[in-house]
């Protein structure tokens, strides 16, 4: 089996010099800037709130105030615009705190504090680092191959995935480095706080105790089965049969990352594809590539692979935590 040295996914920790005043000044127009950068980046959905075209569906099943799947209706061109204006916010923001002079560490604690926030909002942990990609090459990675990228795997994970010019080179990368993407997976699911996500968060660390001890095949059946019990218990019917319906196949309509918010379709463009459409009462040939359906309904070598099974529980460590975030918000 593929049990190659997986190396450090933990990026090592910044230990910022001790310049003279480099925050003297930088106050007023960074948060000048963060108000320009948010209402620029928001302003298209406060529109669209008003607007009830501009959203398909997204309410929640039960406990949720505020929809948890909000699709906004926005052009290729803006999109990509906001992409390169939150990577420019999040490399502005990693230069100032590497050089923040710790001695301002309690005056501007509050202030400090509300960017990371702000920052965390839209640029999840795990992709610290990397180069900034294409929407391209996540359109491929996400909606085509059904690759988790938010919150999980670590950062050097997410690029040399990014960096691979095949599917099968990237599953290569899964299967070799399945330990430290399995260790990425607990960390993520240890943190999911949200009382209601308790039970998610148990059975996904079961996925990982059962894949660290060699039960690929427990661990994909049960990775399966979790994902469409968290669909399930936290979308009402219209938003989960919106994020699930995949029929590619037939009618050539792909998930479009352009509908949702940045966060939302790229946790959910790996769930759409993770649903291509399989009967085997068509004599639908059995994918071996994770699916939700024939993990089910085609029990086989084909399908039950370790290399599934990571992918799987990537994909549902990142909805698990999606959900926390959104819930706690």
């Amino acid at each position: 089996m593929n049990d190659e040295h997986e190396p450090d996914e933990g990026a090592e920790d910044d230990k910022p010099g001790r310049s003279p005043k480099p925050f003297h000044g930088m106050v007023n127009p960074l948060i000048q800037f963060q108000r320009d950068w948010v209402w620029n980046l928001v302003n298209p959905i406060n529109k669209s709130t008003v607007n009830p075209v501009a959203f398909k569906c997204g309410l929640p099943k039960t406990y949720m105030p505020k929809p948890i799947v909000p699709p906004v209706a926005v052009g290729v061109t803006q999109f990509q615009q906001k992409w390169g204006e939150i990577y420019s916010f999040n490399s502005s923001l990693r230069s100032l705190f590497k050089s923040f002079n710790y001695s301002y560490a309690s005056q501007w604690q509050g202030i400090f504090e509300s960017l990371q926030r702000l920052r965390s909002r839209f640029f999840p942990e795990n992709w610290e680092g990397v180069d900034r990609p294409s929407i391209e090459a996540f359109e491929t990675l996400l909606i085509d191959e059904g690759i988790a990228l938010m919150w999980v795997p670590g950062p050097k994970v997410v690029q040399a995935l990014l960096d691979a010019d095949t599917t099968a080179e990237r599953r290569r990368i899964i299967g070799r480095r399945w330990k430290g993407i399995t260790a990425d997976c607990e960390a993520v699911l240890e943190s999911v706080t949200h009382p209601n996500l308790l039970d998610a968060k148990k059975f996904g660390i079961d996925c990982v105790r059962a894949l660290q001890d060699g039960h690929t095949t427990p661990a994909q059946a049960l990775v399966g089965n979790l994902l469409d019990s968290v669909l399930r218990s936290n979308f009402d019917d219209a938003s989960r049969i919106e994020i699930t319906r995949n029929n590619f196949k037939k009618n050539g309509v792909r998930f479009n990352l352009d509908d949702y918010k940045l966060r939302v379709a790229f946790t959910l463009a790996p769930v759409w594809c993770a649903h291509a459409k399989y009967r085997t009462e068509d004599g639908d040939p059995i994918p071996r590539t994770f699916g939700r359906h024939p993990t089910t309904h085609a029990v086989s070598r084909a399908q039950y692979s370790r290399i599934n099974a990571v992918m799987g529980l990537m994909v549902v460590t990142s909805v698990i935590k999606f959900l926390d975030v959104e819930l706690e918000e």
